[in-house]
């Protein structure tokens, strides 16, 4: 593939010993404290805990990004996302917030939809993402670390894969969301996973694999073209103060450098560390909030979440 990343510096550290969540964490951890984006790509999406993990040992509080048809909950304790667990059995409580791209209804308990809102965990489905993918920028934005599943993809893109589920998004569809996770100055860390050729023709594992090259090429050229941004900076950024009733005085802000913008969370309500305390939204959000007088669902839920 071409290279269009500029001077950015990629490196290949090879594969990994042992593939358990244990071995990973020291190494993921090393690379984010030395200011090193891993793109880590597997079989398993298990290492997207280690992910978590390691990140969770430098920072407080995390957003977590994850895209597949399935959202990994049971229905019985659908309020403890797997990560969770995960993070309790290492003996570290860690706050974080959920947010989960792709998952088709079908496949997908009520239950489990019923407690991640109640609990404002943030869950896009399927239909919807794929009706309005732009709006998904800000939502991408807002999160730490991102893990993708190969299933999330439609079947005939990329099939070496287990199970048979003929919907998702196209390949281009989630090379656009890849990007907009490497054009993310928040996010920090990249997993690619389920990729299976166990019982698959060589036509099928080398299309799932050009598939996922073509994946972390869309995310690198998403890096190669960051603004520096929030969280790295606040300089420059334009504000604009909107009277809202409920809040008197709701603060937006715009980069100059890449026309996004962020909405601060006011301030008797907020409570956590520096780089969440502006939430990434939309120019229509800002819009909504000047001319309609309300806030989107979304920023409704975050304010909820930080209050």
């Amino acid at each position: 593939m071409s290279w269009d990343f500029g001077k950015l510096s990629v490196r290949d550290l090879g594969d990994l010993r042992k593939t358990n969540v244990e071995f990973g964490i020291p190494l993921l951890r090393e690379l984010h404290s030395s200011g090193i984006i891993p793109v880590l790509l597997g079989g398993s999406d298990h290492l997207f805990r280690a992910q978590y993990l390691a990140f969770g040992e430098l920072n407080r509080q995390i957003n977590l990004l994850h895209i597949d048809r399935r959202i990994a909950l049971s229905p019985a304790a659908a309020q403890k996302e797997v990560l969770d667990t995960a993070v309790y059995r290492q003996g570290t409580k860690k706050s974080f917030h959920l947010f989960h791209l792709g998952a088709q209804q079908h496949l997908v308990d009520p239950a489990i939809r019923t407690q991640m809102a109640a609990t404002s965990q943030e869950y896009v489905r399927l239909g919807a993402a794929k009706a309005a993918p732009e709006e998904l920028e800000p939502l991408i934005r807002d999160a730490d670390l991102a893990g993708m599943n190969i299933g999330a993809i439609n079947h005939l893109e990329a099939p070496a894969r287990s199970g048979f589920t003929p919907s998702g998004f196209t390949l281009h569809e989630a090379s656009q969301l890849a990007y907009y996770a490497g054009n993310s100055d928040k996010l920090s860390s990249f997993g690619l996973y389920g990729f299976n050729p166990e019982g698959k023709s060589d036509t099928e594992v080398e299309l799932t694999a050009s598939a996922y090259a073509q994946l972390v090429w869309y995310f690198l050229h998403g890096i190669a073209r960051r603004q520096g941004d929030f969280p790295v900076s606040t300089r420059g950024l334009m504000e604009y103060v909107v009277d809202l009733p409920e809040y008197h005085r709701l603060t937006f802000w715009r980069s100059p450098k890449s026309n996004r913008w962020w909405v601060q969370v006011p301030a008797k309500k907020y409570r956590g560390e520096e780089r969440h305390r502006l939430i990434a939204c939309s120019y229509g959000d800002y819009q909504k909030a000047t001319n309609d007088h309300f806030l989107s669902d979304r920023l409704l839920m975050a304010f909820r979440r930080h209050g």
